[in-house]
Order: structure tokens, then sequence, then C-alpha cells
């Protein structure tokens, strides 16, 4: 990728002649997906690999903050909001986090259905709730989308 280096992390033989190696490229964007060559140097020759493609992929972050819908005494319910997504899926988890705007609690739990109830919640409280979603493969958490501000207006 433009004269990028990159260390091997394992190699394999196939035969006398054939090699397969794993390489961790770092700091790479989606516009790096392409075709590409490895030429590897030692002080026993150069070689030249076929071409192979590489694929970057970013996990999935949500685009817009979940939908508060309805509100009791100490729990919230939510609508996950999580259909349109920045980054790649396939989406195999979803998990919903909140924590207190004063920063003193933050609780993340799996959650299976397009709305999900929070409770055990302080009264007079203000909470920031984010989905998180998850890909296949190492990396595939993304970041917390964007947060639902909301006071539990518990009466």
């Amino acid at each position: 990728m433009g004269g990028r280096q990159a260390v091997v992390r394992e190699t394999k033989p196939v035969n006398s002649r054939r090699y397969v190696a794993s390489f961790d490229v770092e700091n790479t964007t989606k516009g790096d997906s392409g075709r590409y060559r490895c030429i590897a140097q030692s002080e026993r020759g150069v070689g030249v690999s076929s071409y192979a493609d590489l694929t970057v992929k970013q996990p999935p972050v949500p685009i817009a903050p979940p939908q508060l819908t309805a509100v009791g005494a100490t729990y919230l319910w939510i609508q996950l909001n999580a259909n349109s997504i920045n980054g790649d899926g396939p989406i195999i988890e979803r998990e919903v986090e909140y924590r207190t705007v004063s920063g003193m609690l933050i609780d993340t739990t799996p959650v299976d259905k397009p709305t999900h109830k929070i409770g055990h919640l302080d009264p007079d409280t203000e909470y920031e709730i984010s989905v998180l979603l998850t890909r296949p493969l190492e990396g595939g958490t993304g970041n917390p989308g964007p947060p639902l501000e909301s006071q539990d207006q518990v009466c």
C-alpha cells in the first residue's frame, strides 16, 4: 500500500516453493480496499506474491440516537433505532449503554429486541443512553451511537 511495511504475523508452508503469510495492516480506511501484491525481502532474496484482495471493514455505529417511548416511576422504555448505521454489518449483537450524566454509573446490557426497558433508575437523574452494535470478527464492536439524553421524570 504505497510502499508501507507490515510485519508478518504468521507464515505457513504450502509446499517447498509456496507459503501463506498473514499480516496486520494498521491504520487502514475503506479507501484502502483493493487488490495488492506482497513483496518480501530477506537475506535469501526477494519474493513477489500473486494479487490478493484487501477488504477494510468499519465497525457499525448507529446514525440516530435511541428514542424514548415510555417513562415510568424508575424505568424508561426506548426504541433502539439501530437499523441505519455507518460502517459494516451484519449486526450480530446489540447492546444498550446507559450512564448518569454525572458519570457515577455506567452499565451495558445485551438487547435482542428493537425496544428495551431500562429499569432501577434513580428519580430526578439525567441519563445518556446509547446503542452499541457488533459485527463478526475481531474489532467488530463500534463506538456508542449518538446518545439520547433523558431526565427520568419520576413523580
